[in-house]
């Protein structure tokens, strides 16, 4: 029986949020039940079957209102199954307190990206993309011009619908690419305006859902 301290405010049935483990990863899902004690959740579309948070894993849930955007930690407490759709159970730990972010997701992409910094234009590769920033992949070479602060403009496409954006590289961090070759991760701050920022959300949903459908097919 669960016996979890049930927080003072949680998501409305079917709200939008962000699931987020201890290692920085972000990933959208959506409420499908609520009990006492207990969320119940979509398991994140784009987790491998065998990837991913276990049993007993610490998350941490947020989401968006009108009075702002709030977190809740739980832990994710069974794996079970409607049909064809895997759902994830979860049980608060704690109280649901006002979020110091916005919810945001990122979504994996495997695109190609035009950046310039510094006035010298680079070809690279988008790795995943969400409204507060961008993780591009580089060479090794290229990347030695993304510095810590330096201002970028990036341009990009999800589902046939371009986006042009301006931020900030935060970071950088040795990788390599699917056939072996070194390459550099370089991650970009963005502070886009709202209506750019509902432009992107829109997309990135829609490509969500399309994703979905053909996870079912």
């Amino acid at each position: 029986m669960m016996t979890s301290l049930m927080p003072t405010m949680l998501p409305p049935l079917h709200a939008q949020l962000v699931l987020s483990d201890g290692e920085g990863r972000d990933w959208q899902s959506r409420v499908e039940a609520i009990d006492p004690y207990a969320l119940t959740v979509a398991r994140p579309f784009d987790l491998p079957l065998d990837g991913g948070p276990t049993t007993g894993s610490p998350l941490e849930l947020t989401w968006g209102s009108d009075g702002g955007s709030f977190s809740l930690p739980v832990e994710l407490a069974e794996t079970v199954r409607d049909g064809h759709v895997a759902l994830w159970v979860v049980t608060p730990k704690g109280e649901a307190t006002r979020s110091q972010r916005r919810a945001h997701f990122r979504l994996d992409l495997d695109g190609d990206v035009a950046l310039t910094v510094q006035d010298e234009a680079f070809d690279g590769h988008l790795v995943d993309v969400s409204e507060a920033g961008l993780r591009v992949r580089l060479t090794p070479q290229d990347a030695r011009a993304f510095r810590p602060g330096s201002p970028v403009t990036a341009a990009f496409e999800i589902r046939q619908e371009r986006f042009g954006v301006a931020g900030r590289v935060l970071r950088s961090w040795p990788s390599a690419r699917a056939n072996g070759d070194d390459a550099t991760d370089v991650v970009l701050v963005l502070e886009l305006p709202e209506p750019q920022a509902r432009d992107l959300r829109r997309a990135m949903m829609a490509e969500q859902v399309q994703r979905r459908r053909l996870a079912r097919d």
